[in-house]
């Protein structure tokens, strides 16, 4: 299973961006191999401020909704908050910045037993262990 990270469903949205087809492209390869889809609850909370910024929050609610019908959304369950805990534990040790949504996004995945991340910013998802990031 692969999850998908915030910048990936914006990409995939926001057919005018310059990352539309690249993100396309990854989807239908994922799809290829025979990857399944999921997100985060948290991915789809970093929609919804998108949404609550737009000028056209009804015809983006649509977009989104439309989008996320196609994935399975992952929750933050039963080891997710340890794990959380500690890549952000881990991570301010080595001295390295990792924010508190990008470790809430791998924590999720990674309690799922998710361990493969797609994203535009692996940069997000590095050093940290059972992660598997590819970028397009």
């Amino acid at each position: 299973m692969a999850s998908l990270d915030t910048c990936v469903l914006i990409d995939l949205l926001h057919r005018r961006s310059r990352f539309h087809r690249p993100a396309l492209a990854k989807l239908d390869k994922l799809l290829a191999r025979g990857e399944s889809l999921a997100t985060t609850r948290f991915t789809v909370a970093e929609l919804y401020v998108g949404i609550e910024r737009s000028d056209c929050r009804e015809r983006d609610q649509a977009s989104v909704d439309s989008l996320l019908a196609e994935l399975e959304i992952l929750e933050f369950l039963g080891d997710a908050p340890r794990l959380f805990a500690r890549i952000r534990a881990e991570h301010q040790r080595a001295g390295c910045i990792t924010g508190d949504m990008d470790a809430l996004i791998a924590a999720t995945n990674l309690a799922a037993g998710h361990t493969l991340m797609i994203t535009r910013n692996p940069a997000h998802f590095a050093n940290i262990p059972g992660l598997t990031v590819e970028n397009y």
